[in-house]
């Protein structure tokens, strides 16, 4: 994964840097780029400005040795490479040289704090003083800050000893109440900003970037090692590479958070060289920067719900390897802000590359570093992307009985794979949002991903449990608000189609059968047939119904569905009434012909087997009954979705002809 980081990262600064068509070995290139041209290099080594549109300069009055002077100028292109800012460390320590963040707020007032200028100019002097060969920069820094006077952008004039501690806690009170971030810069004697001097990118270079940012004060560089990312030999390695990069990857050795990761590899100590360590910053803080127009960052799309860094290893030439790069910000610029993710899905775009040998999942944070993996998932081959594309592109022509008939568009199958996190989002709002979002669920999620990206079975066990729960979660809402409409329709609204229960429990289906299809999930061996032909178009594999006891337990819940729908339509309580009877979703098979009882009872009671539809649907689940006994074996979990999705089905099976409808009326 480190490795398809680097190569990223090495194909992108030729895109940004190269001449003419990439040469064969990059490797060279960038080493000749780093050595004779880092001033080429060094903006990509450092913190991008980005949404930084101005910089303030303090810089000396040529005419007037009292004075300084502070201007504005507009942030450009040009102005950028000149102007290389590094994060302090700490929130707290000094500010690494002379280009600083301001930022301003109502309540904090302007910063950085009065504390940390303080230490920050404190810090320049020491350098001055160092015989290193930046020092001699560093004392002109501090005589143009030691200049009395301040010369403002409005042409005032302030004596900044007279109520400020230094010349720049003074610039950075009086730039004013700016809301956005600017940069403030001091330039040199002669003018020059920090990025003009080499003394300066020397000091960055030695001094912060391999040194301050790469190691730590409990762990030292290493000399002499290999590394273990590039291989190279006789070179210094640094400890804290991979998280001075901005890639914390420090809990992927978790015992059991990562199926297959070997712990002996893992990257919390993993030691690199500074090559190395600068193409990782550059992966992360270049490559993966949002485009400022789609406000999306190359290679970063939602998998299984979840965003997710989607990290490609080629194996190829450096020359077809420009065409994704090429692609991918392509791609990324125009997206239209207003499609949704998983319609215009970067996994579409990548599994056509044939420079691509291999992708990488990582599911983590990324913001100002990458950081809280919360999963990982290798080696996913772009074949078996193209592969389910095409297979998705059939199971979207699709056509069952017991399938959905209101399309919703979240749980259409995309390569993304969207739909699963709509498949066991629980309703309930802000009720159910630690529900939603609990590292339980996701994990089910990524499972299921990595069964479906690389052919193998998914957690069966595990996905059965949380189609149980979110089920309940429907079940209660039904309970608490005595509505059983979404348990019996699928949701149509004036604006636009929604998810009821009973349209969740169908899309479930659907689902399981795509499982099935693409043998990540066990088909059943057999079918049943009911005797009933009316009752024929609702079975089959895409039901999954491969026995007379969850025949039975499908046909019962259509009963039972028929049930609540003539109570709804009395105004009988259903909460205190027939909703109670399925014991919150806890009835075994052996519960089943109790229960068949009870719904039998209310039916003769309402008069509903008057219906010719309802009398034959009692005649074929009776003789089920009478053949399979009190001893019907079925555990709860496939007892309470069979009766779940019969009942969904209810008002479609069971829907009222015109003759029936007038019968119903006289007799009730």
């Amino acid at each position: 994964m480190l490795e398809a980081m680097r190569q990223l990262a090495l194909d992108y600064l030729f895109k940004q840097l190269g001449n003419g068509p990439p040469p064969a070995d990059l490797e060279n290139w960038f080493h000749s780029l780093r050595q004779d041209h880092p001033e080429m290099l060094f903006p990509y080594l450092v913190e991008d400005p980005e949404t930084v549109n101005e910089v303030y300069i303090i810089g000396p009055d040529s005419n007037d040795s009292e004075f300084a002077t502070l201007l504005s100028k507009e942030m450009t292109a040009d102005l950028a490479p000149y102007l290389p800012f590094i994060r302090p460390s700490g929130s707290q320590g000094a500010q690494v040289g002379p280009v600083i963040k301001r930022s301003y707020s109502r309540q904090q007032g302007a910063g950085p704090s009065e504390k940390i200028i303080k230490t920050t100019v404190d810090s320049f002097r020491e350098i001055a003083q160092t015989h290193h060969a930046w020092a001699g920069y560093f004392q002109e820094i501090c005589d143009v800050l030691e200049r009395p006077k301040l010369r403002l952008p409005d042409h005032s004039e302030v004596r900044w000893k007279d109520a400020f501690s230094s010349m720049l806690h003074a610039a950075i009170v009086l730039i004013g109440e700016k809301r956005e971030t600017v940069f403030l810069a001091i330039a040199d004697l002669q003018g020059s900003l920090p990025g003009q001097r080499q003394e300066y990118l020397e000091y960055l270079m030695k001094e912060k970037l391999a040194g301050a940012r790469y190691v730590t004060g409990a762990t030292a560089a290493q000399e002499g090692a290999q590394c273990p990312l590039c291989g190279t030999d006789s070179v210094t390695v640094y400890p804290n590479a991979v998280k001075g990069a901005g890639i914390n990857l420090g809990n992927v050795d978790r015992e059991g958070a990562f199926p297959g990761m070997n712990l002996t590899n893992a990257w919390k100590g993993y030691a690199l060289c500074g090559d190395c360590a600068d193409l990782l910053y550059v992966y992360k803080y270049h490559v993966l920067n949002q485009d400022p127009v789609s406000k999306k960052r190359p290679f970063m799309a939602p998998v299984a719900g979840d965003p997710a860094l989607i990290i490609p290893y080629s194996n190829a030439t450096p020359r077809d390897r420009q065409e994704l790069v090429v692609a991918v910000q392509d791609f990324i610029r125009n997206v239209p802000t207003d499609v949704e993710e998983d319609e215009c899905t970067l996994l579409d775009l990548l599994k056509d590359q044939k420079a691509i040998l291999n992708m990488t999942f990582l599911w983590a944070n990324v913001g100002q570093v990458i950081e809280d993996v919360r999963g990982i998932l290798t080696d996913v081959p772009p074949s078996r992307l193209t592969e389910l594309s095409r297979f998705n592109e059939h199971a979207r022509a699709w056509s069952h009985a017991i399938f959905p008939e209101v399309s919703i568009p979240q749980f259409r199958p995309t390569l993304s794979l969207g739909a699963i996190r709509h498949l066991f989002r629980r309703p309930g709002g802000k009720k159910a949002q630690n529900a939603n979002e609990s590292r339980r669920l996701f994990h089910l999620r990524r499972s299921i991903a990595a069964g479906v990206y690389r052919g193998e079975s998914i957690p069966v066990a595990q996905f059965w449990d949380e189609v149980m729960t979110t089920a309940r979660w429907y079940w209660l809402e039904a309970i608490e608000t005595g509505n059983t409409y979404g348990l019996l329709n699928e949701g149509r609204g004036k604006r636009g189609p929604y998810v009821t229960a009973a349209g969740w429990i169908r899309y479930m289906a659907w689902w399981i059968y795509y499982f099935r299809r693409l043998e990540v999930m066990e088909m059943p061996d057999m079918t049943y047939e009911p005797k009933l032909a009316e009752l024929q178009p609702y079975f089959g594999n895409e039901s999954g119904i491969d026995s007379p006891q969850k025949a039975f337990a499908f046909l019962l819940g259509v009963l039972y569905g028929k049930l609540l729908s003539v109570q709804g339509a009395r105004g009988v309580n259903v909460s205190a009434n027939a909703l109670t009877w399925l014991k919150r979703l806890t009835l075994t098979g052996s519960d089943l012909p109790q229960l068949y009882v009870k719904i039998r009872e209310k039916l003769l009671a309402y008069e509903t087997e008057k219906s010719p539809k309802v009398r034959s649907l009692i005649e074929e689940v009776g003789e089920l009954g009478v053949r399979l006994g009190s001893k019907i074996e079925l555990d709860d979990t496939t007892t309470c979705y069979y009766l779940l999705l019969g009942q969904s089905l209810s008002q479609k099976i069971l829907k009222k002809e015109d003759n029936d409808h007038v019968k119903e009326e006289i007799h009730e």
